[in-house]
């Protein structure tokens, strides 16, 4: 029924041609081996062979072959994984078949499409992702930890900073060392995005 409903989709558009259809991953390897189209339309729930290996085999076997992800799933860890094996687009079913088109028109155009729920869904994630971490990392910092944020965020020197507090510059580099693994960043700027962010300091 699915398959169908998308050549019925592509009636349509005499600018496009299904040439061939599969029941599984197995069989639309077999397809892409012998008839070599230039777009796969594909699902991740498939019997003998899941759309992700099976995507990431077509791309081994043919690289020019847009590979578009048309499925109920619309998981993190999938959409990550296809967009790492190199698909063109990802298209949930619950969205209106002419989605497709959409998803077809950018795949042939070398581009990338994403349905707009899953895009916003990735961006969302990793926007939680990032705020988590940061909070989690400023909040283990101690008030001399922060102190020495301040300051180095300020473009204080460690000789600079170990003067206005009173301590070596030994202990200085050590606690920018501490601060540095708590917030995961290696660069000052790093660190003054995150003291510019926590209101330390301001621009």
């Amino acid at each position: 029924m699915v398959i169908e409903g998308i050549k019925a989709v592509f009636q349509g558009h005499p600018e496009f041609e299904v040439v061939g259809e599969a029941l599984d991953g197995v069989q639309a390897l077999e397809q892409v081996r012998s008839l070599r189209p230039d777009i796969v339309i594909m699902d991740i729930s498939m019997p003998h062979m899941n759309g992700i290996e099976a995507a990431r085999r077509i791309k081994r076997l043919a690289p020019d072959v847009r590979v578009i992800i048309f499925t109920i799933h619309s998981n993190r860890k999938y959409i990550i994984e296809l967009l790492k094996v190199g698909i063109s687009a990802y298209v949930l079913k619950e969205s209106p078949l002419s989605e497709l088109i959409l998803a077809v028109k950018a795949a042939k155009e070398g581009g990338t499409y994403l349905n707009p729920v899953v895009a916003a869904q990735l961006i969302h994630e990793q926007e939680l992702e990032e705020a988590g971490n940061d909070k989690d990392g400023f909040e283990q910092l101690s008030m001399r930890e922060r102190e020495v944020l301040k300051l180095l965020a300020d473009g204080k020197t460690v000789k600079e900073i170990a003067g206005q507090l009173c301590i070596s510059p030994k202990t200085v580099e050590s606690h920018k060392y501490h601060i540095m693994t708590k917030l995961g960043v290696r660069t000052i700027a790093g660190l003054t995005k995150i003291a510019i962010k926590r209101e330390l300091i301001q621009l």
